[in-house]
């Protein structure tokens, strides 16, 4: 991929389609090599890595993670091992947050058919006094007789 030209780091910036203090922000954590002598100069293949970063992260993975896996890419150890494990581990983080969503769209339907005057009628929200620990979990206990969130 490499064709011997250099850029700029605006000039990659604006080919990756990613701010240069992104760019910068990568080389301090070590996702992207440090610049030599204070300016950054690379041919084309950082495209490559900066699309590596930017599918990883579509993906769900975080910053850490993807130097988990560049390092093994750069030390020649191959990713895939950490590819499956980081894999797995974000699938059931997936799940969770489909559960979630799913309840959070449930709540929302009822909602935007709201007629109560405050929350101490709308059974979407707990009695006063009864406190919710994980307010997240509370979307998945709202139970409503066919469209109406008043309570009895």
């Amino acid at each position: 991929m490499a064709n011997g030209t250099q850029f700029t780091i605006g000039e990659i910036a604006s080919r990756a389609g990613v701010a240069a203090s992104a760019i910068r922000y990568y080389e301090s954590i070590g996702l992207l090599p440090e610049r030599e002598r204070g300016q950054r100069r690379d041919d084309d293949s950082v495209l490559g890595r900066l699309a590596f970063i930017g599918v990883a992260q579509s993906a769900g993975f975080k910053l850490p993670e993807i130097k988990e896996l560049v390092g093994e890419i750069d030390d020649g150890s191959g990713m895939s091992a950490s590819m499956r494990v980081l894999s797995a581990r974000k699938l059931d983080e997936v799940e969770e947050l489909l559960v979630r969503t799913r309840a959070m769209k449930g709540w929302l339907e009822v909602a935007k058919e709201c007629g109560c005057a405050s929350p101490d009628e709308c059974s979407l929200f707990p009695d006063q006094g009864e406190g919710v620990a994980d307010p997240a979990a509370a979307l998945e206990l709202v139970h409503v007789a066919g469209r109406d969130c008043r309570r009895p």
